[in-house]
């Protein structure tokens, strides 16, 4: 048999007509193939996807009141659509839509109907900004305790992008869309207070310290509280996040029995994360002159606390700054700089061992994530349904601490590991942040 004619003209890519079929061929095998493995591999949950109510990024000049108001419209659609179906209570606690939807929300806390606000006192505001993966009733019992203390101050909670709603609308959320609405939040209070204190925790700290280096001529912030801020992610494979998210869309995929809070999470946002850390820490040239308090959690296995005391020591601390560092019993004060106080857990108490990232700013008594309260953080046990079963209801068989107490056999001193959700030292954190904001310390 003849061979095939080919064109042999100098500089082309000569390919017979065999092997065009063979080409061919293959390629509609690998079609083939794909199709088939598209059709055999389990649909993900719809929580999975985004929703058609992601939080919003709200005008600059928009009231707070009606972010806040569309934003728990929102919430509650979300949840109507994805968990509460046929009058089901799916999350742990058998919370109601309604009752999920509050606890999700952005807040507002406006002064008591007895202040003049026309006296010559003092209008202080306290913004705060909540997590990643996280909702504004991590820093509800904050909020709520500071209303008491100073009833004549305008508190209000953001709700960030991507949160509140399903895990699948951080996937198309960023750090530009958390950013804008945190400048939303702090132009929210101009001429409606006259000290503006920014409270942040772990993410929402980030964005906080972002906005100074943004703002070098910053006339809008008083002063900082940082909650476990996170400067730098505890796994160093998080700086792989930005080009892990195309072939690994997912970090963790979880029930997400928590009410508050999502426990599924995209490597999307983890790579959003990385690039905000990564710019505050490359922005920040000079010391931040502002009054600060920083609490630190020493045992954090979500954010690097080394790399978080480094930053408070070296543009952080001043005559009007405090760091209280959070760590187990043997702990040694940090050296590195000044005006430094240690709160060690109390050696009496069997069960709870150390601090967590996502203890600080609960108190024991919350009735969510408190020491008796409708929630346990128990993933780690999420492979072994049946540790997990005797983790999240046997009090008897578990401690509180972070996850860096693990032994190889995911268990601590024969016990299983509840994450501690909250700080038995809370009320003297609150002190610290009361008497930060009456500046009297």
């Amino acid at each position: 048999m003849a061979p095939a004619k080919t064109d042999r003209t100098p500089g082309k890519l000569v390919i017979s007509v065999r092997t065009r079929h063979w080409l061919l061929v293959s390629a509609s095998l690998l079609l083939l193939l794909a199709a088939g493995a598209y059709l055999v591999t389990p649909k993900p949950p719809a929580r999975y996807a985004p929703s058609d109510y992601a939080a919003l990024v709200p005008e600059m000049d928009s009231d707070f009141s009606d972010y806040v108001a569309e934003s728990r419209t929102r919430i509650r659609l979300a949840l109507r659509q994805f968990y509460f179906q046929e009058g089901q209570t799916p999350f742990l606690g058998s919370y109601t839509l309604d009752e999920v939807a509050r606890m999700r929300a952005p807040f507002e806390l406006s002064p008591a109907s007895n202040c003049d606000q026309e006296s010559s006192e003092e209008k202080l505001g306290i913004l705060m900004a909540h997590g990643l993966s996280d909702s504004p009733y991590l820093l509800r019992p904050i909020a709520n305790n500071l209303a008491f203390r100073f009833p004549c101050a305008l508190i209000r909670g953001l709700l960030l992008p991507g949160h509140g709603t399903v895990p699948g609308d951080l996937l198309n959320s960023s750090r530009t869309q958390w950013r804008a609405t945190f400048d939303f939040g702090v132009e929210s209070f101009a001429g409606a207070v006259d000290r503006l204190i920014v409270l942040g925790y772990s993410n929402g700290a980030t964005l906080s310290l972002d906005y100074l280096n943004r703002n070098p001529g910053n006339q809008n912030v008083d002063g900082l509280i940082l909650l476990a801020p996170a400067l730098e992610a505890y796994d160093t494979r998080t700086s792989m996040a930005p080009w892990l998210k195309w072939v690994m869309p997912w970090i963790t995929e979880h029930a997400d029995n928590d009410a508050v809070k999502y426990e599924s999470f995209p490597t999307a946002a983890a790579g959003e994360f990385y690039r905000l850390t990564q710019s505050v820490r490359a922005s920040t040239q000079q010391a931040i002159q502002l009054p600060s308090l920083s609490l630190i959690s020493a045992q954090d296995t979500t954010v690097n606390a080394q790399s978080s005391l480094n930053y408070y020591c070296q543009w952080l601390d001043n005559d009007q700054s405090r760091l209280l560092y959070f760590a187990d019993a043997n702990a040694d004060v940090p050296t590195a700089c000044e005006h430094v106080e240690i709160l060690s857990v109390d050696p009496t108490d069997d069960r709870y061992l150390s601090y967590s990232h996502v203890a600080l700013a609960m108190p024991a008594n919350d009735p969510h994530y408190g020491r008796d309260g409708l929630y346990s953080a128990c993933l780690n046990y999420a492979d072994s349904p049946e540790r997990y079963r005797q983790c999240m209801n046997d009090p008897s068989a578990t401690v509180y601490g972070e996850n860096s107490l693990l032994d190889e056999d995911g268990l601590v001193n024969g016990k299983l590991l509840r994450r501690a959700t909250y700080n038995p030292q809370f009320a003297q954190a609150l002190d610290a942040m009361g008497c930060f904001l009456d500046q009297t310390c």
